[in-house]
């Protein structure tokens, strides 16, 4: 299952400099084998939307997502555009979070608040339960020390009949973990983990924010 892909991707990861992989939902395409793509390219690496038979089904509630980061640390943000031939990742569902050490970072079940408080925002209504068979893309951003943005896709379609990562396979990484980065208490969102043990919390504290793609650019641009 999704495990017998982590273990190989993880590896390719860590060999990576100054990128990094998507290993759930399932991304686009490999942005670092790709003739077409570059991770440098907004908003998805130049990778076009997937047909509906490569479509991951996500959760109505929000589901889990996990990455392979080759930088020690990354300000990682997560965006969400529902429809099909997304190009407007408007809902935030993770922003400013710190990852913190190079390897794999799950974010079990990270989004649920930030999702229906978007859905609210947006005057989109149904709330969560009325997302069952939308399509939509996710977009996930990381500034890393640079300061350049890196950019990948994933394409969903909300399913109510969905389920998250189990513990065995939303795993981070040893000496893995983030800092949600402004939070009113610096709450730990995912502890740093001796021995790749689970870290289900990670990101908890994240809240929705329109147009958190603009805010990562703000912080790239600091960065330099």
């Amino acid at each position: 299952m999704l495990a017998s892909t982590l273990l190989p991707l993880a590896s390719l990861a860590a060999l990576t400099c100054a990128h990094f992989h998507v290993l759930y939902p399932e991304w686009r395409g490999d942005s670092l084998e790709l003739e077409t793509a570059s991770q440098w390219i907004w908003p998805c690496a130049n990778i076009s939307e997937t047909t509906n038979g490569t479509r991951t089904k996500w959760p109505t509630t929000g589901g889990s997502i996990m990455i392979n980061g080759s930088h020690e640390f990354a300000f990682t943000y997560v965006n969400l555009g529902l429809g099909e031939n997304v190009t407007n990742f408007n809902m935030s569902l993770v922003d400013n979070f710190n990852q913190t050490g190079a390897g794999a970072l799950c974010l079990k079940d990270a989004v649920k608040s930030a999702l229906e408080e978007g859905l609210k925002a947006g005057n989109i209504t149904g709330g969560t339960d009325g997302l069952d068979g939308q399509k939509a893309s996710l977009q996930v951003i990381q500034i890393a020390h640079s300061g350049s943005s890196l950019y990948n896709c994933m394409d969903i379609t909300f399913s109510k009949d969905a389920k998250l990562l189990d513990d065995e396979e939303c795993k981070n990484g040893t000496g893995v973990g983030g800092t949600r980065i402004g939070a009113s208490e610096a709450q730990e969102a995912a502890q740093p983990s001796g021995s790749g043990t689970t870290q289900a919390g990670a990101a908890t504290s994240a809240k929705p924010l329109m147009g958190s793609g603009v805010l990562a650019m703000v912080v790239a641009i600091a960065l330099l």
